[in-house]
């Protein structure tokens, strides 16, 4: 990661109009993951960040149980908190909602009506915002029963309609374990921490609200209990080989190992639909799981095939005779996966293209792949999802893809796919949520799991204008075909 002292160098003479805190407090704000340690640091270091000495004229807004600690953390910085239960005299510079407690007492079936509330309550204070700046939301998906709602998700794409979605922060937690065995509730939790501005796009730039409370009931998934997995990991990956370099996105096997040795058993198949290197097969290899898939690029088709053969042939002196894993890696469109006389598979496991970002122009990890002579995208295919330019269309022919393949998978199998949202020219798309609500026409949604990178250089966006995060956490979107 880049240290804080060649950070400072690099911004050198740059001009904090935001907050006026230093770069060294600026740069670790910026990562879309923290661990939350305890109420008064996090209250603190938001106030210190989305607030300025110089609009100390203008009230701070908080909904929460943490009052005391805001009014104490407010007033060292020389802020007034508007008072409990009453709307804003003067006009706000940040806005604080901690709805993690009232969430907790709330019933599932009361979920529409207080969202309704604080819609109400925004629209309101919406009102009072001073022009560009921040209303953060901090709320958990809840489970209830066997039951999972994405009410964080839900509400974002509600407020999203008429302030503008500008970010996310997770908020990783360490101690928090659950009860529930009879249900995927992954240990160690985590909130979300969502980003809103009042600004000129608010109300035009719109978020689209989804469906997402369809087909919710999980259904006795298998061998829930046989292997730990927690709501929030951290990979740190192998260096790439040469051939895996040669792929502009490569995901790293130690991720499919999580969900291979979680939801499947040796001898059970698995399959990626966009196998890119082989990443999926050589882990479902390594597990003892037989390893399918298809690949659209020629390219990547063969390398795929020959990084999983090599695995095999190297490892099959200590596979029992009649336990070597199969593997078959078709050249091929997932969108006729089911017509390639694949057998039925216990779990689905891939990362789609993010949109079209990689054939986004400019971008540092584009420039040093260009200097080496490496490809930046996935292909030049028309039929590469990665070259669709229209957002809608691109969501929409991926979540079709995905429930066309379901005839492959075996009732009670598990799809996981790792998406993350998307910043594209100054607008945020909720790319994970909305492919997750179009897949709830045919599937159950199962908790969400992040992979929290901690091992990338964090760039300065926004420094001294606005909060804009590197992300840095990746959604494993699970999913239950129904039995």
């Amino acid at each position: 990661m880049e240290s804080l002292s060649n950070f400072e160098r690099h911004m050198a003479g740059g001009k904090n109009r935001f907050n006026r805190i230093s770069s060294k407090e600026w740069l670790p704000f910026q990562k879309s993951w923290f661990r939350y340690h305890n109420e008064r640091d996090w209250i603190q270091s938001n106030l210190r960040f989305f607030t300025t000495k110089e609009e100390t004229d203008f009230e701070i807004y908080y909904r929460g149980p943490s009052r005391e600690i805001a009014r104490t953390e407010t007033s060292k910085l020389g802020f007034k908190l508007t008072r409990k239960g009453s709307f804003p005299k003067k006009d706000v510079q940040f806005a604080f909602f901690d709805l993690r407690s009232e969430i907790a007492r709330l019933k599932a079936t009361d979920w529409e009506a207080y969202r309704n509330q604080i819609l109400e309550e925004l629209r309101t204070l919406s009102g009072k915002m001073v022009h560009r700046r921040f209303i953060m939301v901090a709320l958990p998906n809840i489970q209830h029963n066997e039951s999972y709602y994405p009410i964080a998700w839900d509400l974002a794409l509600r407020i999203g309609t008429f302030l503008t979605l500008k970010d996310e922060k997770i908020a990783c937690l360490e101690s928090e374990t659950s009860a529930n065995t009879n249900t995927f509730t992954p240990e160690g939790g985590h909130f979300y921490c969502l980003h809103f501005r009042n600004d000129e796009n608010s109300g035009i730039h719109k978020t689209l609200p989804q469906e997402l409370f369809r087909k919710i009931g999980q259904q006795n998934l298998p061998g829930l209990r046989r292997e730990h997995l927690n709501s929030w990991f951290i990979l740190k990956p192998q260096r790439r080989k040469k051939n895996e370099v040669l792929h502009p996105a490569k995901f790293p096997e130690d991720l499919a190992d999580l969900f291979i040795q979680k939801f499947t058993r040796p001898g059970d198949n698995v399959f990626d639909p966009m196998s890119g290197t082989g990443s999926t097969q050589v882990s479902a290899l390594k597990n003892g799981r037989n390893a399918y898939g298809t690949e659209l690029s020629s390219f990547f088709a063969e390398i795929a095939r020959e990084r999983a053969l090599s695995f095999l042939f190297e490892q099959s002196r200590d596979f029992p005779k009649k336990m070597v894993p199969e593997v078959d890696i078709i050249e091929g469109d997932a969108r006729r996966a089911t017509e390639y006389g694949f057998p039925r598979q216990d779990l689905i496991f891939t990362s789609p293209p993010y949109w079209d970002m990689l054939n986004m122009k400019g971008a540092e990890n584009q420039a040093k792949r260009i200097k080496k002579g490496l490809r930046t995208n996935y292909s030049d295919d028309e039929d590469d999802l990665g070259n669709l330019s229209d957002y809608a269309e691109f969501v929409e022919s991926l979540a079709e893809i995905y429930l066309d393949m379901l005839p492959l998978l075996n009732p009670g199998g598990v799809m996981v796919i790792v998406v993350k949202n998307i910043k594209k020219k100054g607008k945020n798309y909720p790319f994970a949520w909305d492919l997750a609500a179009k897949l709830q026409d045919k599937m159950i949604l199962l908790p969400e799991v992040f992979w929290c990178q901690d091992d990338i250089s964090i760039a300065p966006y926004g420094y001294g204008n606005t909060f804009v995060s590197n992300t840095f956490h990746q959604y494993c979107l699970i999913f239950q075909k129904p039995k």
